[in-house]
């Protein structure tokens, strides 16, 4: 699971140390952060960069990153990360962070399906989840579209909301909802 992915229109490939850059700029932009947490400083950035390196190389992973690239242009869009749930075996948070010139033209729902695809093809992964603020009106819509379910929480206030994907309902609506599962190598 570690390599690369391919939709129509993307090219998913793991994180490298060439791409210290594209993560600090993402994480650094109030624009790209407006909907996740407070934008990082470039130190800050810098640290977490490293981090989601070393934890790359782990097994058992404790987490992947792809960079999302545009398959006609070759330019970086984004970033996609997939962080198993320690305390639940066979869950994994999924979250996809693209910059803002790529937001609302469909990346994340390819690149989180590619995911999907992938992931629960594996007998071991049985569910995947992912949270965003309240306020994401084109987060809320991507779950929806991709089938994922709202987490009732029992939080009030700015809490994330919360979605999960079983694979079970992945498998039932993948055939009907998404063209053929990408390529993977």
């Amino acid at each position: 699971m570690a390599g690369d992915l391919y939709t129509p229109r993307l090219h998913l490939r793991p994180l490298e140390p060439s791409d210290e850059d594209l993560y600090c700029r993402l994480y650094t932009d109030h624009r790209v952060m407006r909907h996740v947490a407070p934008p990082l400083s470039r130190e800050a950035a810098l640290r977490a960069f490293g981090l989601v390196l070393r934890r790359q190389v782990i097994e058992p992973p404790r987490s992947r990153c792809w960079i999302l690239v545009s398959r006609e242009g070759g330019d970086a869009l984004g970033l996609m990360a997939w962080l198993p749930d320690p305390d639940e075996p066979g869950s994994a948070e999924v979250g996809v962070l693209l910059a803002a010139r790529a937001q609302g033209r469909g990346h994340a729902t390819e690149a989180i399906a590619a995911l999907a695809d992938v992931v629960f093809a594996a007998t071991a992964q049985r569910r995947l989840w992912t949270r965003h603020a309240p306020d994401n009106g084109l987060a809320a819509g991507l779950m929806r579209k991709l089938g994922f379910e709202p987490v009732p929480e029992a939080v009030d206030g700015p809490a994330p909301l919360r979605w999960q994907l079983e694979r079970e309902h992945w498998s039932a609506r993948r055939g009907t909802v998404f063209a053929a599962p990408p390529a993977t190598c």
